[in-house]
């Protein structure tokens, strides 16, 4: 059994280990300097500190197997446990992490510092019964449903939205345009294209894109100075994309 002082060394020694942890990070995030550093001091502020403090505050007896094994389940829980605390006021952020590490490492040294020679907390592993496979299973069950799920809406989301129109000539000199409509929408869309040419209107039809897809077509001009091709959403006056090209040749404007 370890005397009490030789306890109250160890803690204190592990907070002093906590405290230049968190002045090397938070040097590292003012400063501004190499990811590979962060990196580094981030390794055991998340896997390997929360869990030792919590388990030196707890006073538990444990194999030196069993030990890790419960430094690094304890430290993935204060890990989870920070980010539902700052998930909702938006400081999942370095600065807002180290905030948290500050209070679960520090506040856990002091307390296994407070504790001193407090009577031990005797571990013994648990008989292993059928509800627990059971437990274990749903736990993985739900596991594999959210990664899945995770997955589904990561290959689902599109952070841009847009459409992309253009009218450009078909590359000689001649009165050929081609006009193309990229969809990436994330849906199919139904739009009507409507070209004028000098204020008057030459062409107007209906066209559907499906989602993440190219259509173009190519028509021919009248004479005149400026071409203007208008993309109209389904049943809407609205213009919501517009195009010019001069009819010489040479393009005027872009998308806006």
């Amino acid at each position: 059994m370890m005397s009490a002082t030789f306890k109250m060394h160890r803690n204190a020694t592990l907070l002093a280990v906590s405290l230049l942890l968190l002045v090397v990070m938070s040097a590292s995030l003012a400063l501004g300097t190499a990811s590979y550093l962060r990196t580094l001091v981030a390794f055991p502020l998340i896997f390997i500190v929360p869990g030792l403090v919590t388990l030196r505050a707890l006073h538990i007896e444990l194999t030196p197997l069993e030990r890790w094994v419960l430094i690094i389940g304890l430290s993935m829980v204060v890990t989870v446990v920070g980010g539902l605390l700052l998930a909702p006021g938006s400081w999942l952020t370095p600065r807002g992490w180290l905030v948290w590490f500050s209070l679960a490492t520090i506040g856990g040294s002091l307390f296994a510092l407070g504790r001193g020679s407090s009577a031990q907390l005797r571990w013994h592993f648990p008989r292993i019964r059928a509800r627990h496979f059971a437990l274990c299973a749903a736990i993985v069950g739900v596991m594999v449903l959210t990664l899945q799920n995770a997955i589904r809406n990561n290959d689902a989301y599109i952070p841009f939205r847009y459409t992309d129109f253009w009218m450009l000539p078909d590359g000689r000199p001649s009165n050929l345009y081609t006009i193309g409509i990229k969809n990436r929408e994330g849906i199919d869309e139904h739009y009507t294209v409507r070209v004028m040419v000098d204020g008057a209107i030459v062409g107007t039809w209906p066209v559907t894109v499906p989602a993440d897809q190219t259509i173009t077509s190519t028509l021919a001009l009248p004479a005149g100075q400026k071409a203007v091709a208008w993309l109209l959403r389904q049943n809407q006056s609205e213009v919501y994309r517009s195009v010019s090209a001069s009819l010489n040749g040479t393009t005027l404007a872009g998308n806006r």
